[in-house]
């Protein structure tokens, strides 16, 4: 009977292997799953992030137009300046804009004509005077629009050429 003890224990088999793989495969599988879902989560944020970048503002594009005529205004005898000749161009956002412009190009250069004839020459000499005219022609310019066609605005005015004799 004590051999019969002995032939027990030997041939019971250690569990230390079996415990060991089984450890190691629940370790495995919980690696992996943690790593799968700091990923997933990290993938997840970055394509909130894409899905909430707000979108790139939309391009707009200046439109110029010049007038078709130079202004010529004579200056009374006795004056330093005897006539100056402006060529004008505008620019705006859009199409229309500049379309309503050449529609009403007759008003406008009318206005711009009495406008001019109304400045000092010696005023247009410097650059100050020169500023103040082109600040001028843009608020009537500006106004006519808004009479016209409320909501439509230039942006800027140019000299592009100016010549005084």
């Amino acid at each position: 009977m004590a051999q019969m003890d002995d032939y027990d224990e030997d041939e019971k088999p250690s569990k230390k292997p079996l415990i060991i793989l089984i450890l190691s495969i629940v370790l495995s599988l919980s690696a992996g799953s943690g790593g799968m879902f700091f990923f997933m989560k990290q993938q997840a944020a970055h394509a909130a992030e894409i899905e909430c970048a707000p979108p790139p503002p939309p391009v707009i594009t200046t439109v110029y137009m010049e007038l078709a005529k130079p202004l010529i205004v004579n200056f009374p005898q006795g004056s330093s300046v005897k006539l100056v000749k402006i060529t004008l161009a505008f620019s705006a956002d859009e199409e229309a804009v500049m379309d309503l412009l050449k529609k009403n190009e007759p008003m406008i250069l009318s206005n711009l004509l009495m406008l001019i004839s109304a400045q000092s020459p010696e005023a247009l000499k410097t650059h100050e005077g020169k500023v103040a005219l082109r600040n001028a022609v843009f608020d009537d310019v500006a106004d006519m629009l808004e009479k016209t066609a409320p909501g439509s605005e230039i942006k800027e005015v140019f000299f592009t050429s100016l010549i005084m004799q």
